[in-house]
């Protein structure tokens, strides 16, 4: 019985784990959230789009911009940016908080940024160094990681 019981739980398990896994597609650019293509054309209106993917999740659904050049977005189901990378060219900052973009003009005024990922609770700048800024969710900041 509890050899049963224990494949029973193992298969309910599997079966779960494999519907939750993410399904996603190549979607056209229109079919972003308004928001998000408002912001690729305001900050990323020059570059060629490679694709745009749709990924859904069992719990939320996230759209990836890719471009020729590599640089990627990475926007939540809002149309609101995640994650903006690059690992060839340095990103465009002005979509970031005054703040930031004061701390980084003040103590990093040539730096190239690669990276820039927001949390709930936090925003990470990356750059070309390696050298990681972490700003709180207002744009103070917080401290360095390396």
């Amino acid at each position: 019985m509890k050899k049963a019981f224990t494949t029973l739980l193992t298969l309910l398990i599997l079966g779960l784990s494999l519907h939750a896994e993410s399904s996603h597609r190549i979607i056209r650019f229109e079919e972003l959230p308004v928001k998000a293509q408002e912001f690729v054309s305001t900050y990323f209106g020059g570059l060629s789009i490679r694709f745009v993917r749709m990924e859904i999740e069992v719990t939320k659904t996230e759209y990836t911009v890719r471009f020729d050049n590599g640089m990627e977005i990475e926007f939540n189901s809002n149309g609101d940016w995640d994650e903006v990378e690059s690992h060839s060219e340095c990103l465009p900052s002005g979509f970031l908080l005054e703040p930031i973009l004061d701390f980084l003009s003040r103590n990093h005024p040539n730096a190239c940024l690669h990276e820039i990922a927001r949390s709930r609770h936090k925003i990470e700048v990356e750059l070309a160094s390696g050298l990681e800024i972490i700003f709180n969710k207002n744009g103070e900041f917080l401290r360095y990681d390396d």
